[in-house]
């Protein structure tokens, strides 16, 4: 079985070595080999499954929700002329209607929507949020030395447990139209940036968002439904796995 990533970055190197692990031939696509997704035309590709797993640094509504539409419809695309099944990496309660004020949740959601609509053997894969998620949100949210932590419930998972789950659902071990993962720990995002390495030179600030998706977050909007799957290591163990001094 051969697999395709689509996508670069710490999420795509994580894939490319579950895939590996679970027996997958597979290798990554992005912008810097020549596969853009926002192009008019992109390169044939040859896979038995498409990963797509693309991303925008930005959350603004319309950059997020134009980029993440023309994302799934090019990779559905892609797919469909190889032949090959399409698996979407999504985010655990995206589509929920009290988030959608986020613009990059709104991004996500209009993803799923064009990608159900335009391949025919497609699943989704949500998770929660990866660990490395706190460090990303002070170097985004960073204001000279102040890095801002928005008020949020979460319940994070490791980005190689996310990872395997993919590889377990592009080699059939996981099927049906939507997979959803979660870490096994509850915290808020404050003890997640706390708790885990940020970039150095940022002292993280709490901030209260006043908005109606600001409020979503803090109470536990993007904690997952009971019932779905707890996979990988807590982030004690996790941390202990990455530091091991």
């Amino acid at each position: 079985m051969h697999a395709v990533i689509v996508g670069g970055g710490a999420s795509g190197v994580a894939i490319q070595r579950a895939c590996e692990a679970e027996g997958i031939r597979a290798r990554q696509v992005s912008r810097s080999t020549g596969f853009d997704v926002t192009a008019e035309s992109l390169p044939p590709l040859e896979a038995d499954v498409v990963i797509e797993a693309t991303n925008i640094v930005a959350t603004g509504r319309k950059s997020c929700v134009e980029f993440f539409e023309r994302s799934a419809r090019s990779v559905a695309h892609a797919a469909a002329q190889a032949g090959a099944r399409h698996i979407l990496l999504s985010i655990v309660n995206t589509d929920r209607p009290e988030v959608q004020g986020y613009g990059y949740f709104a991004g996500k959601k209009a993803q799923e929507e064009t990608a159900r609509r335009f391949s025919p053997a497609l699943t989704i894969v949500r998770t929660t949020q990866w660990f490395e998620f706190g460090a990303q949100v002070l170097q985004r949210n960073r204001l000279g030395p102040l890095g801002f932590v928005p008020g949020m419930r979460i319940k994070p998972i490791a980005l190689e447990a996310a990872a395997r789950v993919l590889a377990e659902t592009a080699s059939g071990k996981r099927g049906g139209d939507l997979v959803e993962v979660s870490g096994p720990e509850e915290m808020t995002l404050w003890e997640l940036v706390r708790r885990t390495p940020g970039p150095g030179g940022i002292l993280p600030t709490p901030v209260f968002l006043p908005t109606g998706f600001g409020r979503a977050f803090r109470r536990g909007a993007l904690l997952p439904d009971p019932g779905v799957e707890e996979v990988g290591p807590g982030l004690e163990d996790w941390a202990n796995r990455a530091d091991p001094s």
